[in-house]
Parts: structure tokens; C-alpha cells; sequence
């Protein structure tokens, strides 16, 4: 939230607001409302990206500026005293509201939030997620609809004492009283440790949104990336918490991270109950296909991990009850994506390699 005229051009003689990117033509329309006395201006985001960006504009707003450039939609319109710009750009809707009358314009920012999020309201079965990838020295995020299913649909997929310590983390709402931001999945492939991603994903979601992160060797080596992640003062969204998912760890968490990955470790353990973390409200949630024992003291030490849930094979008993009756088992534990795989083998009477991708 910035006061316009405190703000100046690169000759440092225009006060007002100046962008480099595709929207420039907008960003002039609102320095010359702030020129012209305007001086109060307040931004906000929303994840997703509205259709019809016009249809969040106030009734009877005159429109100044329709612009479609690369696919981003750039409208300003003017209303009752305030000019209003809605961009809808990287699947996410933000808009900047100008005016002379502070309480005006923040109410207008407060109606466009709650407009863009009904807007961009996701079905039954799915939340919207944000993905973060590191480009051009900074951090660039998208978000879209990802199917989710529910705890209770995918319960039955894990072995007993996998499934007992998902479900105390799935029934969490908040985590005011709770000690430790770091939780800790580990597990070997296609154990389904993607598939409960998903399903904690749709079980928080109300209180709690999702940020993937698809690079996360640049997450802990970039600083800045690491701060944009977090949510470091974006103003966006303070009521919530967020969710950082970083999976396949294993070069940051493995005993001998210091010497592998720098000081990637430190940065990632100060986010989670360090100074870097005081006071933000974030949650990291990291997988590894390591074993529990090999991984760095950091990690595992008391008090640091909110949970830390192994991702163990079915035992035989439990392979054959996922089978269904009296059906063959394995002799030995058996993992889920194994398990898919005999049973589509079963079915349909031909060899069929595990999809261990699909449950990772």
C-alpha cells in the first residue's frame, strides 16, 4: 500500500508510480490521477484469474483503458471519484484503486477483493494452487485448479501407522497453539506421499493456502526468492496461512546437507522457527525419499518438526485387504503404486509396470 506522491519517476522529477512491464499505459493514467490530487492509492491480489476482468469494475464506471497485450487484460475505468485498474496477468487478478478519499478507496479495494474471489471460487473436489519457479533473478508465480481428493477417500491407500499420523495433521485447523512450522514426509517412491499433498491441500484449505515450489534448489539458495515465497510484507492475504511445498529434498536434508548445499540448510530452518520466520505465518512441507536416519540432526531434533510422518509399504495383511477378500498378497511389504499396478495386471490379465509417479 503505497502513497503515490511519495513515490517519484526514474529522473526523479514526476512524482507518481512508474512499471516497466506491459501495463505502462495504465501506470500513466494512474500517475496523473495521483498528479491531479489523487494522492491515495491502494493495491490488492487474488489468486486465479478472472474471465471477465469488466465485470469487477463499479456500476457505471467509465472505462479508459481496455488493453490486451500477450494475453494479460489491463482494464482502468473511472467512478464517482476514484480511478480503479484491473489486471489480470500469470493467472492471478490484481487491481490498484486511486482517490483523494482514503476510506473510498480502501472500501473499493475491500469490494474488489471479495468480487475477484467469488469470481474465482474453485468447485468441490479441487483448490487453487500457487506455483513458484525462479526466473530473471526473481521469483515468478502462477496458480491454477489442481483436483484434490479427500482425507477420507484416500485413508484406506496407506499402511496403519502412515495413515494414523496423516489424519492428526489433516484434522489441524490452525496452528496458533502449536509448536513447529516444519513438516516432514519421508518414505520411499511411490509410497503415495504426492497424493497426500493433495489431499492436506483441499483439508486446509480454508484457512491455509498452498505455494508449490517447483525449483526448490533455488528456493534455499536465492534469498530473495526464498522472502517471496514466504510472503515477506505482500500484504496479500494476512489472514491466512500459508503452505510451502518443496518435494524431493533430499540434497537439503540428508546428514551431510552443510557440506552439499552451502548455507541452503541455515536459510531453511531460519524460515521455519528462526528470525526469518518470526511472526510470518508459514508452514514448510518437505518430502524425501530418504531414510529418517540419514537425514541432518537439524531436521529431526525436537521441536522443530510440527510432524514428521513416515511413508511406510503396506505390510502383507494390509496389501491383501487393499486387494479386496481373500486375494494374493505379496509375500513381503508392498508399496501403493505397486499395489495399482498388480491390481490393473489382475484386471486386465497383462504385465503392467508400477506408476510410481503417480503416487509418489
Amino acid at each position: 500500500m503505497t502513497d503515490l506522491l511519495s513515490q517519484s519517476s526514474p529522473d526523479g522529477l514526476t512524482p507518481g508510480i512508474w512499471l516497466s512491464y506491459p501495463s505502462e499505459v495504465s501506470t500513466a493514467l494512474l500517475m496523473r490521477a495521483a498528479w491531479a490530487g489523487m494522492r491515495f492509492h491502494r493495491d490488492g491480489s487474488v489468486a486465479g484469474a478472472v474471465e471477465d476482468p469488466a465485470s469487477l469494475l463499479p456500476e457505471g464506471a467509465d472505462v479508459r483503458l481496455d488493453q490486451l497485450i500477450d494475453g494479460d487484460r489491463t482494464i482502468v475505468a473511472a467512478r464517482g471519484g476514484l480511478l480503479v485498474r484491473v489486471e489480470v496477468r500469470s493467472r492471478v487478478t490484481g487491481f490498484d484503486v486511486v482517490g483523494a478519499d482514503l476510506a473510498e478507496v480502501a472500501a473499493e479495494v475491500e469490494r474488489l477483493t471479495t468480487a475477484a474471489r467469488a469470481a474465482c471460487a474453485v468447485p468441490d473436489g479441487s483448490v487453487r494452487m500457487r506455483f513458484w519457479s525462479f526466473g530473471d533473478d526473481d521469483g515468478e508465480m502462477s496458480t491454477r485448479r489442481v483436483e484434490t481428493p479427500s482425507w477420507e477417500e484416500v485413508a484406506g491407500n496407506y499402511a496403519a501407522r502412515t495413515a494414523a499420523g496423516l489424519a492428526e495433521l489433516v484434522a489441524a485447523r490452525g496452528m496458533a497453539d502449536r509448536a513447529g512450522r516444519l513438516i516432514l514426509w519421508h518414505g520411499a517412491p511411490g509410497t503415495g506421499k504426492t497424493t497426500a499433498v493433495r489431499a492436506l491441500s483441499r483439508a486446509w484449505s480454508p484457512w491455509c493456502q498452498p505455494h508449490y515450489v517447483m525449483d526448490p534448489e533455488k528456493l534455499f539458495a536465492a534469498p530473495q526468492y526464498l522472502l517471496q515465497v514466504a510472503g515477506l510484507d505482500d500484504g496479500v492475504d494476512e489472514d491466512r496461512w500459508r503452505l510451502v511445498i518443496a518435494e524431493d529434498c533430499d540434497e537439503y536434508l540428508r546428514a551431510d546437507a552443510k557440506l552439499r548445499a552451502g548455507a541452503s540448510l541455515g536459510r531453511l530452518l531460519n524460515l521455519c522457527d528462526g528470525i526469518l520466520g518470526h511472526g510470518l505465518k508459514v508452514l514448510v512441507l518437505l518430502t524425501t525419499n530418504e531414510d529418517v536416519g540419514r537425514l541432518h540432526p537439524a531436521i529431526t531434533r525436537p521441536g522443530r518438526c510440527l510432524s514428521q510422518v513416515e511413508f511406510a509399504p503396506l505390510s502383507p495383511v494390509e496389501a491383501r485387504a487393499w486387494l479386496g477378500g481373500d486375494a494374493a498378497a505379496p509375500e513381503g511389504a508392498v508399496t501403493l503404486a505397486e499395489l495399482f499396478a498388480l491390481k490393473e495386471q489382475r484386471s486386465t490379465g497383462a504385465a503392467v509396470e508400477p506408476d510410481v509417479g503417480g503416487y509418489l
